[in-house]
């Protein structure tokens, strides 16, 4: 006989300050890459690098999916402190793979770790997730993270083709 562990409503809140931190790397993200190409281009016009340089748009574009994985998970949190372990576990999991397909291993590691931290909470497995979710309104309740994997691997597919 397996042992449950009991999930209390207060246990939700204890990790807060990781979720916290990666919603405030990811939303700075865009502003990092915005300082850094502002120094490489050595008081010139960005909007012209970026017209001009292709690796560079696509870096910029990568660095803007920061702020809406950012709010993805601010919204999969709300869902995981009304007890949906599934919803908030199937929503890491996904950004996860959009993490794995912009290949930010900051990013990977710190999704990783928070899927960690939320299977220890409620003992909710990936892949147990992604079943559940699947079979209830898996589209509608995912479509964010969804359109964050297309949008990935188009950035994906384009980086291959410029040899990045």
């Amino acid at each position: 006989m397996t042992k449950k562990k009991k999930i209390v409503l207060n246990d939700y809140h204890k990790h807060d300050r990781w979720f916290t931190i990666a919603k405030v790397l990811l939303v700075l993200a865009p502003f990092v890459a915005l300082g850094y190409l502002q120094a490489f281009t050595n008081g010139g016009e960005l909007s012209v690098l970026l017209q001009q340089n292709p690796e560079i748009t696509v870096t910029f574009l990568i660095s803007m999916a920061g702020p809406f994985t950012a709010y993805l998970l601010g919204f999969a949190q709300k869902h995981l402190y009304e007890g949906d372990a599934a919803y908030m576990m199937a929503h890491l999991t996904l950004l996860l793979a959009a993490e794995l397909l912009l290949r930010n291993t900051v990013y990977i590691l710190l999704m990783a770790y928070l899927i960690f931290l939320v299977y220890r909470m409620t003992d909710m497995s990936p892949l147990a997730s992604l079943r559940l979710k699947w079979k209830d309104h898996f589209f509608r309740d995912l479509s964010g993270c969804i359109v964050l994997i297309v949008f990935s691997a188009f950035c994906l597919f384009v980086s291959l083709r410029l040899g990045m």
